[in-house]
């Protein structure tokens, strides 16, 4: 009885470790993205991208929805900043799938993604992964990135 409560002690603390490396990158930012975004913000006066929340390990923004940019061509811009920081596509295809990033119009709402992984190569051998999700809204688009350490 004595070792079962110590394994499960040890299986307590190996799962509040795991959980708490979660929550640390679930509040991080790194530095790249925030200044690409103040770049993209200060070269794009009329697109500007907004930060909105960090939900689901994903940093989510959010951007005007305008006539004249489709999805495709908001996709194209929000996948050009991981390629300006040296992130290269996984695979040519995006996967198209669902998801509820936080939002002013309506955070309940199931909302039609498009999702595409990148890597950056650091040292022989060692990778970062980015996962970018760019979701369709009434009002905006809504871009979320995910590191991967």
């Amino acid at each position: 009885m004595n070792h079962r409560r110590r394994c499960l002690g040890t299986i307590a603390v190996l799962t509040i470790g795991l959980l708490s490396a979660g929550l640390v990158l679930a509040t991080s930012i790194p530095a790249w993205l925030d200044d690409a975004i103040t770049t993209w913000n200060s070269e794009n006066p009329d697109l500007q991208i907004q930060f909105l929340d960090i939900k689901d390990e994903f940093v989510w923004y959010m951007l005007p929805r305008t006539a004249e940019l489709g999805h495709q061509e908001i996709r194209k811009r929000i996948y050009g900043i991981a390629e300006a920081n040296q992130y290269e596509k996984t695979a040519e295809e995006e996967l198209v799938t669902t998801g509820r990033p936080p939002s002013p119009d309506n955070p309940r709402q199931t909302r039609r993604c498009w999702r595409r992984s990148f890597t950056l190569t650091i040292d022989v051998g060692r990778q970062r992964m980015l996962s970018t999700m760019v979701c369709e809204g009434t009002e905006h688009w809504y871009a979320g990135f995910r590191v991967l350490q």
